[in-house]
């Protein structure tokens, strides 16, 4: 029985990374049910509960350490843990792990990690140092394989793959649909669904975002459904786009549960568009083949936009109520055929990440 230990911004109720540990762990039990898994976490009880693995947490060292020195494999990842615009203590933290690993002599694999961007002259050479000591190096998409080169990284470790979310089933509408009705909407109605985050100086780009919202509403009769991906974080924005919004006859609702993977699927597979800031939106948006628009404030999200052959609609500094208008117009009620098309692709770059992983395992 394989144990091992996997490190990422976990147990923080951010959907985004807990989709990323449900599609790591699904794939993981899919090719070794048995295997004895412990989650790093901010929140162990949470990860525990939600997906039935071992937790500890993240800053416990004494456990932390005996944990990596009990394991055949570290994995780091997935999600954009080295970086340095969140801090660069996080970064630090996120490349303490890897380096701890290799100090216990662990195999350590970087699992379809979206890379930078690391701004710091210190932390980019640290970042080198510490990955370059990685058995396996696997990146979400082509623009962070070019980072990590930047930064020295040798490329013949590092190999693009993609987004471990993708990798997930779509899911059944009923949950979604009963969560809406929930909230006050008709499901059965057409609904706009709207992902937004905090961001600097983002009340520009929440204001024209409610203006194209509110004539999209009346041209389409639609209602409108506010989902923050990270309520904690995401709450206040979300609360003041819908301040935002004109007076409308539509029904608007501003969805605030603590929900599983399963429900943003299946919420998000309900409406009729979906708009969003955050990337794991847009993949949501994406697994269950509904029309998405982006509003960009990370290279993140145009390197998935370019991987699924389209662009952001604008970024937060330059939207345009007019532009999300006129997108809206091409999307609404056409299957996105190209985006599909794309997905299958990269669905099986996805799951190829999960093989290099038990390659290294049993090397």
């Amino acid at each position: 029985m394989s144990k091992i230990v996997i490190s990422g911004y976990y147990g923080f109720n951010n959907a985004g990374d807990e989709a990323l540990l449900t599609a790591i762990l699904a794939a993981l039990r899919t090719e070794e049910p048995k295997a004895d898994i412990t989650v790093i976490s901010g929140n162990p009880g949470n990860t525990i509960a939600k997906h039935q693995v071992k937790s500890l947490y993240r800053f416990a060292a004494v456990r932390l350490l005996r944990a990596i020195r009990e394991a055949d494999l570290v994995i780091s990842g997935g999600g954009s843990l080295l970086q340095d615009v969140t801090s660069k203590r996080s970064l630090a933290y996120y490349l303490s792990v890897i380096a701890a690993a290799k100090w216990k002599r662990k195999k350590v694999m970087l699992f379809a990690q979206g890379i930078g961007p690391i701004r710091s002259r210190f932390m980019r050479l640290l970042t080198r140092l510490v990955v370059n000591k990685a058995d396996v190096i696997t990146v979400r998409d082509r623009d962070s394989a070019e980072e990590l080169a930047r930064m020295g990284v040798s490329a013949a470790k590092v190999e693009v793959t993609a987004d471990p979310v993708l990798m997930l089933n779509p899911e059944s509408k009923v949950m979604g649909k009963s969560i809406l009705a929930e909230a006050g909407l008709d499901p059965y109605k057409p609904i706009i669904g709207v992902s937004v985050r905090e961001w600097p100086e983002n009340q520009r780009c929440l204001k024209q975002l409610a203006e194209a919202l509110g004539k999209l509403s009346e041209e389409y009769n639609a209602q409108i459904a506010i989902l923050p991906l990270q309520l904690s974080k995401d709450l206040k924005d979300s609360q003041l786009l819908q301040s935002y919004l004109p007076k409308i006859r539509n029904r608007v609702a501003l969805l605030q549960g603590d929900y599983s993977t399963e429900e943003f699927l299946s919420i998000i597979g309900s409406f009729r568009l979906l708009i969003g800031m955050r990337l794991h939106a847009l993949i949501f948006a994406a697994v269950m083949k509904v029309p998405l628009m982006a509003i960009s404030y990370d290279p993140k999200v145009d390197s998935f936009l370019k991987a699924i052959g389209t662009e952001a609609v604008g970024t937060v500094e330059t939207l345009d109520a007019g532009n999300v208008e006129r997108e809206a117009e091409e999307l609404w009620g056409r299957k996105p055929q190209l985006q599909e098309e794309h997905l299958v692709a990269m669905r099986e770059l996805a799951q190829s990440t999960v093989s290099k992983a038990f390659a290294l395992l049993h090397k």
